[in-house]
């Protein structure tokens, strides 16, 4: 029987970072703030967002310790000053990594034990603090999703926690924050929304919810994402590109993931490619392997992106898609090989080694195994 199950209230619109701190006020008046170490101090998000806290009576504590990918060491960081402060809620403000290290923080602020413990598959024995999302990104979704993707810094491995009482109550999205992204961030993040979607499209856990999500996604990334790479400032394309990777995160919420995200995460940790470059860096490889398991979805998705499929049998148009996915990611410069971020063959076992445990490559339509994996990133070396 098919579940689908997203619990967050969503509050979508220019100008709503503006209602943060009403929204905040619900849960109590002392709140936790975790972003970035720079880029909401230096876009002048942080200070509208303490401004709304400030206006609504709630005290807030800024936690601007996030750097790079979210990591089990700032999280319990986090976690021993939402302690210490007594906090009631906690808002995670910025991209993936700071909404993630917030989720972590707010889900196990109450626990018992370390965020260590519960990365190395400890048990959540209860509900987090209340936590807000403000993504100033549009790429990860992680507004709505009930995981946390935290790596361990001692290995490098990265892994999530995942938990249903960890969505967030509240994920407030407002187009005007993500106005401050540079070309390269908007095309790694608009990437990532692009592979989830397709991804939870093409899932075996995809069902009729999620395919009517991730396939409008796909049609709102491929028609938006060129556009705001090419033209910051254009506020249409932006909150366009922030609906759609909503719309992905809702999607791969409960149809999970593919093959992409199963070996992008330790080729991200290991060679510091950001992960949404990776995702998109990976996607064409993946999709023509793919191909003769996902030939009719892919054939819909090549429609999705603008093709013209008409007189096309299913396995030229699914081919189609795949080089719609090429161009569009072309477009905004995303890489095409593993070797330009000093990737090498013998680095393949390791690799390997990491990805087939993943729940998303388990998810992949055509199954995986070690040998499937190293065929792939033959193929994107």
């Amino acid at each position: 029987m098919d579940q689908y199950y997203v619990p967050t209230e969503i509050q979508l619109g220019r100008g709503a970072l503006a209602s943060l701190g009403a929204l905040a006020a619900r849960y109590g008046t002392r709140a936790m703030l975790v972003c970035g170490a720079g880029f909401a101090r230096r876009s002048g998000l942080l200070e509208r967002a303490l401004d709304s806290l400030q206006h609504a009576g709630v005290a807030a504590t800024v936690f601007d310790e996030v750097r790079g990918e979210a990591n089990l060491g700032t999280v319990e960081a986090g976690i021993e000053a939402a302690r210490r402060m007594g906090v009631e809620a906690v808002i995670g403000l910025g991209g993936g990594s700071a909404i993630d290290t917030a989720k972590a923080v707010a889900g196990a602020a109450p626990l018992p034990g370390s965020i260590w413990e519960y990365h190395g598959g400890r048990a959540i024995e209860a509900a987090g603090l209340p936590f807000i999302a403000v993504p100033t990104t549009s790429g990860t979704g992680a507004e709505v999703t009930k995981n946390a993707v935290l790596i361990d810094p001692r290995n490098d491995v990265k892994y999530s926690i995942r938990d249903d009482r960890w969505f967030a109550r509240v994920a407030l999205l407002d187009p005007e924050t993500t106005l401050s992204m540079s070309p390269e961030v908007t095309a790694g993040t608009g990437s990532d929304a692009l592979c989830q979607a397709i991804e939870s499209y093409t899932s075996i856990g995809a069902n009729a919810v999620t395919d009517a999500l991730a396939y409008r996604a796909i049609e709102v990334i491929g028609a938006n994402l060129t556009t705001a790479y090419s033209r910051p400032d254009d506020l249409d394309a932006r909150e366009a590109m922030m609906v759609g990777s909503l719309m992905a995160g809702m999607a791969m919420a409960s149809a999970r993931l593919g093959g992409v995200h199963g070996m992008a995460h330790p080729l991200g940790s290991h060679y510091d490619i950001p992960h949404g470059v990776v995702c998109g860096l990976l996607l064409p490889y993946t999709m023509a392997y793919n191909l003769e398991y996902a030939a009719t979805k892919y054939a819909r998705i090549a429609a999705a992106l603008g093709g013209d499929t008409r007189g096309m049998d299913e396995e030229k148009a699914a081919g189609a898609a795949v080089d719609a996915v090429r161009d569009l990611l072309r477009r905004v410069n995303i890489p095409e090989h593993l070797s330009a971020y000093g990737v090498k063959e013998e680095a393949f076992d390791g690799i390997i080694e990491e990805s087939l445990p993943s729940g998303s490559l388990k998810h992949n339509p055509r199954p995986l195994g070690a040998e499937d994996v190293r065929r792939i990133l033959e193929a994107a070396l």
